[in-house]
């Protein structure tokens, strides 16, 4: 497997610092760390496919026309977002694996 750049760890600890704050940004990122971020990825697909499912907030009207209106959205964004995750659901998945991160990181 190919060593990774200065660049790419760089842009993974930009992208593990959005889930897990500035602690990531001290991280040493290895090949380690993005296998469990990959695992990551998996655990928090599930979580956004029901984010995209949530009705958003009513507004005063016709309420038939409205619980419409959401389910035709609904479908819309999970249909729009392809293999793209809510940061809620990460940072949800992040919190039961930070510590194996942090351990990753340190090469243990």
């Amino acid at each position: 497997m190919e060593p990774i750049s200065q660049e790419e760890k760089r842009d993974y600890q930009e992208i593990l610092s959005q889930i897990f704050g500035s602690l990531a940004k001290k991280w040493n990122i290895n090949i380690r760390v993005l296998k469990l971020l990959e695992e990551l990825l998996q655990h928090s697909k599930s979580c956004s496919q029901y984010m995209d499912k949530i009705p958003r907030p009513y507004y005063f009207g016709n309420t038939i026309k409205w619980a419409s209106k959401q389910a035709r959205q609904a479908v819309a964004r999970h249909l729009k977002r392809g293999d793209e995750h809510y940061l809620l659901c990460l940072r949800g998945a992040g919190l039961k694996m930070r510590t194996k991160f942090q351990m990753a990181a340190m090469g243990i």
